[in-house]
């Protein structure tokens, strides 16, 4: 069995959670000082948090998509199964996340 850090989509991964935190760090920080309330700065307590948990699904979403790329380059040898889930993966979450922005 293949150790997760050995295999390919780690990079992707990595990278796209890192981006995931960077993002709603940013996000979360605009959204403080956009507040004026006198309490928002304890807010700041809960940024490392969120971003946290931001960076996981962001860094499955990566991994999938990192999958995709892979497989469409003919690097991946898993089933096609994998690639068909990996690729629902990767066109849901932002599907979601832009039905839930435009609402």
């Amino acid at each position: 069995m293949q150790r997760w850090i050995d295999r390919p989509e780690a990079r992707w991964a990595l990278w796209a959670g890192i981006a995931g935190a960077l993002a709603t760090t940013a996000l979360a920080t605009r959204m403080i000082f956009a507040d004026g309330g006198s309490s928002a700065a304890l807010s700041f307590v809960m940024v490392p948090f969120v971003a946290a948990a931001a960076a996981v699904p962001v860094g499955l979403w990566g991994a999938a998509l990192g999958h995709v790329v892979l497989h469409l380059r003919g690097r991946a040898r898993e089933p096609k199964i994998v690639f068909w889930a990996a690729l629902a993966a990767v066109v849901l979450l932002p599907a979601a996340v832009w039905h839930q922005i435009s609402r």
